[in-house]
């Protein structure tokens, strides 16, 4: 898939119907889910635009979204 544009997007749909069927059979909406996903978004970007990027070996320990 590195250079295989089409089957990474294609893999990837795959793997969020599968995501989706597992937070069913949990009884978990995938509202809920896509939220939760979009307010990290949000706040990453509000922190990006404050000028605070994340960076290992200092106050933030991750690159990984809030």
């Amino acid at each position: 898939m590195i250079n295989d544009r089409h089957a990474l997007v294609r893999d990837s749909a795959v793997f969020i119907v599968l995501l989706e069927k597992i937070w069913k059979a949990r009884d978990v909406e995938a509202e809920l889910i896509w939220a939760e996903l979009d307010e990290r978004i949000r706040l990453a970007d509000e922190l990006r635009v404050g000028g605070i990027r994340p960076y290992k070996g200092g106050r933030f320990r991750s690159t990984k979204l809030p």
